[in-house]
């Protein structure tokens, strides 16, 4: 499976490339690809640091953290997304950003890990 993603992404990537290049052009493609970058590197900080105080101020009134963890692991993996090149990971790494794909992330993950150790 994670074999055939690593194949696919590529190719998808490669012709939404040839396709938005074609359209407006390789300089604009460029920027925006650049542009979502920036955003992306902006978010995940601003997020991230936002994380960061929850967490503290949790754990310093003895509340374990697990949102902010959660929350974390999902910043991670959007960064990565967002930080790579391409409009197919991009639409992907913005979308770990909102509450409701998180949550039906995290509960599909939570189905597929039950139904492993069963």
């Amino acid at each position: 499976m994670i074999f055939l993603i690593f194949i696919f992404i590529p190719i998808i990537e490669i012709v939404i490339f040839i396709t938005v290049g074609s359209n407006i052009g390789i300089l604009n493609t460029i920027a925006i690809i650049l542009l979502t970058a920036l955003v992306g590197i902006y978010l995940v900080r601003k997020q991230g640091l936002s994380l960061l105080f929850k967490a503290q101020r949790n754990m310093s009134q003895g509340i374990f953290p697990s949102q902010e963890i959660k929350g974390g692991i999902f910043l991670l993996v959007s960064g990565l997304l967002l930080i790579t090149p391409g409009f197919f990971t991009d639409c992907f790494g913005f979308a770990m950003f909102l509450k409701p794909v998180q949550d039906f992330v995290s509960k599909q993950a939570s189905n597929y890990f039950r139904s492993r150790t069963r």
